[in-house]
């Protein structure tokens, strides 16, 4: 294998780890109301409201995250694994060999993971998408970081324009957002290689533009108005993820918070760890509130499994990294990838 050898910590940018805590954190407000439901639930929008925004303390949580987080924080999430993409090819290049095996197996070994996850633990799998995505990106990262990221956003309105199928929707945002993703991390603008002036500005005009267009689409997915709402808060969607990646990156470069950005950065190190744990943890939380219940319970119990979840992932995750290289699946996929054992402790 030469010197096909994972990414070390030395050679880590800590503020992608940051920003992929984030919105792993993000990722299971969407998640977590829909843990506890079967696939077919999903077809039926208005009868998710009607189930979830209960009571004065529901319909606030609701609104939350219908307009801050419904696919905004998936869309920073493929930003990122696009950004990935470039960032592990690139550095594996720099080495004199190279990467094409060593993303298609990576890819391979994710889809397998995906597989497992929506088999046997929950439909509402992403890594299946992103695996695929990944196939067919890999020759795209050398394109011109404007090219793609002009790209990027002529599909994204094409989609929101002409795709009306909810799942070819869902199965295309995410290598949409990859591309972005990947002229983003071209620009210096997702690794924090930017000024915190420079990210102030584009974040606000980012969420002055996304905001309200979410916020009206949330006042109509809450109202009778699902399907206009949810065609608004498309057009919102990359400018509020635009906004949510120049917010970390402000905090990061002005050197802002420095023990949440050290909380979050260990749980992006681990993020697919995470991101499975958050599902077992999901299903077994919510299905014990339920049972307790009676009944399936609303979004505001629902809003404190996620406070539960945040709450262990974030206090386990930064010790876990000072102990370990790697989080557990992390450890066992680049094993895989590799086909040598990694070295697991620091």
């Amino acid at each position: 294998m030469g010197n096909k050898t994972p990414v070390q910590k030395t050679e880590r940018i800590v503020a992608i780890d940051v920003l992929r805590g984030f919105a792993l954190l993000g990722i299971l407000g969407a998640n977590i109301l829909f843990f506890d439901v079967e696939e077919s639930y999903l077809e039926d929008w208005s009868k998710v409201v009607d189930d979830m925004a209960v009571g004065a303390t529901s319909t606030p949580f609701m609104f939350f995250m219908g307009a801050f987080v419904l696919n905004k924080m998936m869309a920073v999430f493929s930003m990122l694994f696009g950004a990935g993409i470039i960032l592990m090819t690139e550095r594996i290049e720099q080495r004199g060999t190279s990467s094409r095996r060593v993303h298609y197996t990576r890819n391979l070994l994710l889809l397998g993971i995906g597989i497992f996850h929506y088999n046997v633990l929950w439909f509402g799998d992403v890594l299946m998408i992103y695996a695929f995505s990944a196939f067919f990106l890999y020759p795209f990262r050398r394109i011109d970081a404007k090219k793609l990221i002009y790209g990027g956003v002529l599909l994204w309105l094409l989609l929101t324009i002409f795709i009306t199928d909810d799942n070819m929707q869902y199965a295309l945002r995410a290598p949409i957002m990859m591309l972005l993703g990947m002229g983003l991390y071209r620009l210096g603008i997702i690794n924090a290689k930017r000024e915190p002036e420079w990210y102030k500005k584009v974040m606000q005009r980012s969420f002055t533009v996304g905001l309200p267009l979410c916020v009206v689409a949330t006042v109509l997915m809450l109202g009778e108005h699902g399907d206009t709402g949810f065609f608004i808060n498309n057009f919102g969607v990359p400018f509020m993820a635009l906004g949510y990646v120049c917010l970390v990156m402000l905090i990061c470069t002005s050197g802002k918070l420095p023990h949440v950005q050290s909380r979050l950065a260990a749980a992006g190190q681990m993020a697919l760890t995470n991101y499975l744990m958050q599902t077992v943890l999901g299903l077994i939380i919510i299905g014990i509130m339920n049972e307790i219940k009676g009944e399936r319970v609303s979004a505001f119990w629902m809003m404190i499994a996620m406070f539960i979840i945040w709450t262990i992932e974030l206090s386990w995750s930064s010790p876990w990294m000072k102990k370990f290289r790697f989080g557990p699946v992390e450890w066992l996929w680049r094993t895989a990838t590799y086909r040598k054992v990694q070295p697991f402790r620091n």
